[in-house]
Protein backbone atom coordinates (compact mmCIF):
# COMPACT_ATOMS: atom_id res chain seq x y z
CA UNK A 1 0.00 0.00 0.00
CA UNK A 2 2.73 2.65 1.08
CA UNK A 3 4.30 2.13 -2.22
CA UNK A 4 1.48 2.86 -4.52
CA UNK A 5 1.10 6.04 -1.81
CA UNK A 6 4.51 7.01 -2.62
CA UNK A 7 4.43 6.39 -6.27
CA UNK A 8 1.48 8.51 -6.34
CA UNK A 9 2.98 11.71 -4.99
CA UNK A 10 6.05 11.27 -6.63
CA UNK A 11 4.00 10.80 -9.92
CA UNK A 12 2.04 14.25 -9.03
CA UNK A 13 4.96 16.05 -8.19
CA UNK A 14 6.68 15.79 -11.46
CA UNK A 15 3.25 16.40 -12.84
CA UNK A 16 2.54 19.62 -11.19
CA UNK A 17 6.33 20.70 -12.15
CA UNK A 18 6.43 19.59 -15.74
CA UNK A 19 2.79 21.12 -16.05
CA UNK A 20 4.05 24.23 -14.81
CA UNK A 21 7.02 24.21 -17.47
CA UNK A 22 4.80 23.52 -20.08
CA UNK A 23 2.37 26.37 -19.32
CA UNK A 24 4.91 28.89 -19.46
CA UNK A 25 6.06 27.21 -22.33
CA UNK A 26 2.78 27.42 -24.57
CA UNK A 27 1.94 30.83 -23.29
CA UNK A 28 5.36 32.34 -25.01
CA UNK A 29 3.91 30.10 -28.33
CA UNK A 30 0.99 31.86 -27.90
CA UNK A 31 2.00 35.56 -27.34
CA UNK A 32 3.95 34.39 -30.95
CA UNK A 33 1.43 34.17 -32.20
CA UNK A 34 -0.20 37.01 -31.38
CA UNK A 35 -3.10 35.82 -29.46
CA UNK A 36 -5.72 38.00 -27.80
CA UNK A 37 -6.00 37.47 -23.73
CA UNK A 38 -8.93 35.50 -23.79
CA UNK A 39 -7.96 33.40 -26.70
CA UNK A 40 -4.84 32.46 -25.07
CA UNK A 41 -6.60 31.85 -22.13
CA UNK A 42 -9.31 29.53 -23.52
CA UNK A 43 -7.04 27.44 -26.04
CA UNK A 44 -3.37 27.33 -25.17
CA UNK A 45 -3.34 28.50 -21.22
CA UNK A 46 -6.41 25.58 -21.16
CA UNK A 47 -5.25 23.10 -22.77
CA UNK A 48 -1.66 23.07 -21.36
CA UNK A 49 -2.90 22.83 -17.97
CA UNK A 50 -5.56 19.43 -19.14
CA UNK A 51 -2.71 17.67 -19.99
CA UNK A 52 -2.33 15.15 -17.51
CA UNK A 53 -6.73 14.76 -17.12
CA UNK A 54 -5.70 13.75 -20.88
CA UNK A 55 -3.17 11.47 -20.56
CA UNK A 56 -4.84 9.88 -17.34
CA UNK A 57 -7.97 9.62 -19.31
CA UNK A 58 -5.70 7.94 -22.00
CA UNK A 59 -3.70 5.40 -20.42
CA UNK A 60 -6.58 4.40 -18.21
CA UNK A 61 -8.88 3.32 -20.61
CA UNK A 62 -6.12 2.11 -23.59
CA UNK A 63 -3.92 0.45 -21.28
CA UNK A 64 -5.60 -0.61 -17.69
CA UNK A 65 -9.29 -0.79 -19.57
CA UNK A 66 -10.44 1.27 -16.92
CA UNK A 67 -12.81 3.99 -18.14
CA UNK A 68 -13.86 5.14 -15.26
CA UNK A 69 -10.25 6.53 -13.79
CA UNK A 70 -10.67 8.69 -17.02
CA UNK A 71 -14.31 10.01 -16.48
CA UNK A 72 -13.72 10.43 -12.75
CA UNK A 73 -10.27 12.36 -13.09
CA UNK A 74 -11.83 14.52 -15.74
CA UNK A 75 -15.22 15.36 -14.22
CA UNK A 76 -13.80 16.27 -10.83
CA UNK A 77 -11.40 18.29 -12.17
CA UNK A 78 -14.12 20.01 -14.18
CA UNK A 79 -15.93 20.82 -10.70
CA UNK A 80 -12.47 21.89 -9.35
CA UNK A 81 -12.21 24.63 -12.18
CA UNK A 82 -15.59 25.88 -12.41
CA UNK A 83 -16.18 26.37 -8.48
CA UNK A 84 -12.94 26.22 -6.88
CA UNK A 85 -10.38 28.19 -8.83
CA UNK A 86 -12.75 31.32 -9.30
CA UNK A 87 -13.74 31.47 -5.67
CA UNK A 88 -9.73 31.40 -4.80
CA UNK A 89 -8.90 34.04 -7.63
CA UNK A 90 -11.64 36.14 -6.09
CA UNK A 91 -9.65 36.56 -3.05
CA UNK A 92 -6.42 37.17 -4.41
CA UNK A 93 -6.86 39.35 -7.40
CA UNK A 94 -6.41 43.19 -7.11
CA UNK A 95 -9.15 44.47 -9.03
CA UNK A 96 -12.33 43.31 -8.99
CA UNK A 97 -13.27 40.06 -10.41
CA UNK A 98 -15.28 41.23 -13.50
CA UNK A 99 -15.68 38.72 -16.59
CA UNK A 100 -15.77 40.42 -19.78
CA UNK A 101 -19.03 39.47 -21.77
CA UNK A 102 -17.32 37.17 -24.42
CA UNK A 103 -15.89 34.97 -21.52
CA UNK A 104 -19.80 34.14 -19.85
CA UNK A 105 -21.56 34.43 -23.48
CA UNK A 106 -18.53 32.65 -25.68
CA UNK A 107 -16.86 30.33 -23.24
CA UNK A 108 -19.38 29.85 -20.67
CA UNK A 109 -22.31 28.78 -22.67
CA UNK A 110 -20.14 26.95 -24.45
CA UNK A 111 -19.32 24.75 -21.86
CA UNK A 112 -22.74 24.91 -20.59
CA UNK A 113 -23.87 22.70 -23.91
CA UNK A 114 -20.43 20.82 -23.64
CA UNK A 115 -21.82 19.54 -20.02
CA UNK A 116 -25.81 18.61 -21.66
CA UNK A 117 -24.18 17.10 -24.48
CA UNK A 118 -22.29 14.32 -21.88
CA UNK A 119 -25.53 14.32 -19.58
CA UNK A 120 -27.28 13.61 -23.39
CA UNK A 121 -24.47 11.29 -24.17
CA UNK A 122 -24.59 9.15 -21.13
CA UNK A 123 -28.33 8.91 -20.69
CA UNK A 124 -28.74 7.50 -24.49
CA UNK A 125 -26.04 5.35 -24.45
CA UNK A 126 -24.12 3.12 -21.58
CA UNK A 127 -21.29 1.99 -24.04
CA UNK A 128 -19.57 4.71 -26.22
CA UNK A 129 -19.27 3.85 -29.73
CA UNK A 130 -16.38 5.95 -32.75
CA UNK A 131 -19.54 8.43 -33.32
CA UNK A 132 -19.65 9.42 -29.71
CA UNK A 133 -16.17 10.65 -30.06
CA UNK A 134 -16.77 12.02 -33.43
CA UNK A 135 -19.47 14.49 -31.88
CA UNK A 136 -16.94 14.95 -29.06
CA UNK A 137 -13.80 16.24 -31.14
CA UNK A 138 -16.00 17.77 -34.42
CA UNK A 139 -17.50 19.64 -30.89
CA UNK A 140 -14.48 20.78 -30.02
CA UNK A 141 -13.14 22.08 -33.55
CA UNK A 142 -15.98 23.78 -33.39
CA UNK A 143 -15.17 25.87 -30.25
CA UNK A 144 -11.59 26.44 -31.72
CA UNK A 145 -13.28 27.88 -34.65
CA UNK A 146 -15.24 30.34 -33.19
CA UNK A 147 -12.48 31.23 -30.90
CA UNK A 148 -10.19 32.20 -33.55
CA UNK A 149 -13.23 33.94 -35.66
CA UNK A 150 -12.94 36.33 -33.17
CA UNK A 151 -9.50 37.65 -33.94
CA UNK A 152 -7.80 37.78 -36.98
CA UNK A 153 -7.36 34.48 -37.87
CA UNK A 154 -4.94 34.82 -41.13
CA UNK A 155 -2.73 36.60 -38.27
CA UNK A 156 -2.38 33.57 -36.19
CA UNK A 157 -2.23 30.76 -38.86
CA UNK A 158 0.52 33.28 -40.81
CA UNK A 159 3.13 33.40 -37.83
CA UNK A 160 2.46 29.50 -37.88
CA UNK A 161 3.32 28.83 -41.23
CA UNK A 162 6.31 31.04 -41.01
CA UNK A 163 7.61 29.05 -38.77
CA UNK A 164 7.11 26.08 -39.83
CA UNK A 165 7.93 26.63 -43.11
CA UNK A 166 11.85 28.16 -42.45
CA UNK A 167 12.17 27.87 -39.23
CA UNK A 168 14.31 30.08 -36.88
CA UNK A 169 15.71 31.47 -40.25
CA UNK A 170 18.05 34.96 -40.31
CA UNK A 171 15.35 37.37 -40.79
CA UNK A 172 15.83 41.67 -41.30
CA UNK A 173 15.69 42.34 -37.77
CA UNK A 174 16.94 40.46 -35.06
CA UNK A 175 14.74 40.93 -32.67
CA UNK A 176 12.58 39.13 -35.06
CA UNK A 177 15.45 36.46 -35.46
CA UNK A 178 15.19 35.96 -31.56
CA UNK A 179 11.97 35.55 -31.78
CA UNK A 180 11.95 32.97 -34.05
CA UNK A 181 14.58 31.44 -32.32
CA UNK A 182 12.87 31.30 -28.69
CA UNK A 183 9.87 29.70 -30.47
CA UNK A 184 11.82 26.32 -31.37
CA UNK A 185 13.08 26.55 -27.87
CA UNK A 186 9.76 26.66 -25.99
CA UNK A 187 8.35 24.11 -28.43
CA UNK A 188 10.91 21.50 -27.73
CA UNK A 189 9.95 22.48 -23.70
CA UNK A 190 6.41 21.55 -24.80
CA UNK A 191 7.72 17.95 -26.03
CA UNK A 192 10.23 17.25 -23.22
CA UNK A 193 7.83 17.91 -20.36
CA UNK A 194 4.84 16.29 -22.27
CA UNK A 195 6.52 13.25 -22.10
CA UNK A 196 7.42 13.60 -18.56
CA UNK A 197 3.70 14.20 -17.78
CA UNK A 198 2.45 11.23 -19.70
CA UNK A 199 5.52 8.44 -18.47
CA UNK A 200 3.86 9.96 -14.49
CA UNK A 201 0.68 9.51 -15.37
CA UNK A 202 1.20 6.09 -16.28
CA UNK A 203 2.48 5.53 -12.94
CA UNK A 204 -0.47 7.69 -11.07
CA UNK A 205 -2.96 5.24 -12.90
CA UNK A 206 -1.44 1.75 -12.06
CA UNK A 207 -1.07 2.74 -8.52
CA UNK A 208 -4.13 4.75 -8.14
CA UNK A 209 -5.72 1.29 -9.61
CA UNK A 210 -3.91 -0.82 -7.05
CA UNK A 211 -5.01 1.27 -4.17
CA UNK A 212 -8.67 1.25 -5.12
CA UNK A 213 -8.68 -2.77 -5.07
CA UNK A 214 -6.84 -3.26 -2.32
CA UNK A 215 -9.64 -1.07 -0.21
CA UNK A 216 -12.60 -2.05 -2.54
CA UNK A 217 -13.42 1.37 -3.37
CA UNK A 218 -14.47 2.29 -7.04
CA UNK A 219 -11.34 3.54 -9.37
CA UNK A 220 -13.70 6.90 -10.02
CA UNK A 221 -14.07 7.75 -6.28
CA UNK A 222 -10.30 7.93 -6.08
CA UNK A 223 -9.91 9.58 -9.39
CA UNK A 224 -12.79 12.22 -8.82
CA UNK A 225 -11.06 12.98 -5.20
CA UNK A 226 -7.72 13.02 -5.07
CA UNK A 227 -6.29 12.10 -8.72
CA UNK A 228 -8.31 15.36 -10.15
CA UNK A 229 -7.81 17.86 -7.30
CA UNK A 230 -4.10 17.00 -7.19
CA UNK A 231 -3.99 17.47 -11.43
CA UNK A 232 -5.85 20.81 -11.27
CA UNK A 233 -3.47 22.61 -9.40
CA UNK A 234 -1.66 23.35 -13.46
CA UNK A 235 -5.52 25.02 -13.81
CA UNK A 236 -5.10 26.68 -10.24
CA UNK A 237 -1.17 27.96 -10.71
CA UNK A 238 -2.38 29.15 -14.19
CA UNK A 239 -5.36 31.03 -13.58
CA UNK A 240 -4.46 32.59 -10.22
CA UNK A 241 -1.14 34.21 -11.62
CA UNK A 242 -3.05 35.60 -14.07
CA UNK A 243 -5.40 37.42 -10.88
CA UNK A 244 -2.75 38.25 -8.98
CA UNK A 245 -1.40 40.52 -12.42
CA UNK A 246 -4.95 41.42 -13.09
CA UNK A 247 -5.94 39.76 -16.34
CA UNK A 248 -9.78 38.49 -15.29
CA UNK A 249 -10.34 37.60 -18.68
CA UNK A 250 -7.18 35.49 -19.00
CA UNK A 251 -8.21 33.74 -15.89
CA UNK A 252 -11.86 32.97 -16.40
CA UNK A 253 -11.52 32.42 -20.18
CA UNK A 254 -8.77 29.38 -18.92
CA UNK A 255 -10.96 27.84 -16.24
CA UNK A 256 -13.82 26.99 -19.19
CA UNK A 257 -11.47 26.69 -21.84
CA UNK A 258 -9.54 23.72 -19.71
CA UNK A 259 -13.14 22.03 -19.17
CA UNK A 260 -14.41 22.15 -22.61
CA UNK A 261 -10.71 20.58 -23.52
CA UNK A 262 -11.33 17.68 -20.63
CA UNK A 263 -14.26 16.70 -21.70
CA UNK A 264 -14.90 17.00 -25.65
CA UNK A 265 -10.93 16.24 -26.00
CA UNK A 266 -9.94 14.04 -22.80
CA UNK A 267 -12.88 11.44 -23.24
CA UNK A 268 -13.28 11.77 -27.04
CA UNK A 269 -10.05 10.57 -27.99
CA UNK A 270 -9.27 7.97 -25.46
CA UNK A 271 -12.94 6.83 -26.75
CA UNK A 272 -11.92 6.99 -30.78
CA UNK A 273 -8.69 5.29 -29.90
CA UNK A 274 -10.34 2.48 -27.65
CA UNK A 275 -12.93 1.88 -30.51
CA UNK A 276 -9.94 2.04 -33.64
CA UNK A 277 -8.46 -0.84 -31.66
CA UNK A 278 -11.49 -2.80 -30.14
CA UNK A 279 -11.80 -1.80 -26.89
CA UNK A 280 -15.01 -1.79 -25.44
CA UNK A 281 -16.11 1.79 -23.65
CA UNK A 282 -18.63 1.09 -20.78
CA UNK A 283 -20.28 4.21 -18.37
CA UNK A 284 -20.59 3.42 -15.48
CA UNK A 285 -23.93 3.96 -13.13
CA UNK A 286 -21.93 6.46 -10.62
CA UNK A 287 -20.48 8.47 -13.35
CA UNK A 288 -24.04 9.18 -14.32
CA UNK A 289 -24.77 11.25 -10.52
CA UNK A 290 -20.98 12.80 -10.65
CA UNK A 291 -22.09 14.69 -14.32
CA UNK A 292 -25.88 15.64 -12.76
CA UNK A 293 -23.43 17.18 -10.21
CA UNK A 294 -21.49 18.89 -12.62
CA UNK A 295 -24.38 20.39 -14.62
CA UNK A 296 -26.20 21.64 -11.36
CA UNK A 297 -22.34 23.61 -10.89
CA UNK A 298 -22.39 25.21 -14.02
CA UNK A 299 -25.67 26.60 -13.97
CA UNK A 300 -25.27 27.92 -10.70
CA UNK A 301 -21.85 29.61 -11.95
CA UNK A 302 -23.18 31.01 -15.18
CA UNK A 303 -25.67 32.41 -13.05
CA UNK A 304 -23.49 34.05 -10.55
CA UNK A 305 -21.45 35.38 -13.09
CA UNK A 306 -24.20 36.68 -15.25
CA UNK A 307 -25.49 38.98 -12.96
CA UNK A 308 -23.04 42.22 -13.83
CA UNK A 309 -20.39 40.02 -14.81
CA UNK A 310 -19.09 40.30 -11.22
CA UNK A 311 -18.16 37.81 -9.16
CA UNK A 312 -18.20 39.30 -5.67
CA UNK A 313 -16.41 37.09 -2.22
CA UNK A 314 -20.22 35.90 -0.47
CA UNK A 315 -20.55 34.05 -3.99
CA UNK A 316 -16.87 32.91 -4.17
CA UNK A 317 -17.91 31.28 -0.71
CA UNK A 318 -21.31 29.99 -2.28
CA UNK A 319 -19.30 28.50 -4.84
CA UNK A 320 -16.33 27.05 -1.97
CA UNK A 321 -19.78 25.31 -0.30
CA UNK A 322 -21.19 23.91 -3.30
CA UNK A 323 -17.72 21.94 -3.79
CA UNK A 324 -17.72 20.24 -0.68
CA UNK A 325 -20.40 19.47 -0.38
CA UNK A 326 -20.01 17.38 -3.49
CA UNK A 327 -17.03 16.32 -2.61
CA UNK A 328 -18.80 15.02 0.49
CA UNK A 329 -21.61 13.25 -1.53
CA UNK A 330 -19.39 11.40 -3.94
CA UNK A 331 -17.41 10.29 -0.90
CA UNK A 332 -20.45 8.60 0.32
CA UNK A 333 -21.26 6.34 -3.12
CA UNK A 334 -18.69 4.84 -1.52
Amino acid sequence: MWISVFAILISLIFIYYAGEYFASASSKVGDYLGLSKSAKGATLDAISSSMPELMISLFGLIVFHEFSIGVGTIIGSALFNILLIPAVCVFLAPVVFKVSNEVVHRDGLFYNLTVILLLTVIFFSKEWSVLVAIIFLGTYLLYIFEIFRHGSVSNYIGHLLEFFKHGPKPLKKRVKKRKSSKLGFEIGIMLFTLLIIAVSSYFLVEHAISLSNLFGIPPIIISFTVIATATSFPDLVVSVSSAKKGDISDASSNVFGSNIFDILVGLGLPILIANLIKIPVIISVESIAIVFGLLTSTVVVLYLFAEKMILTKPRAVLMLLIYLGLLIYTISLV
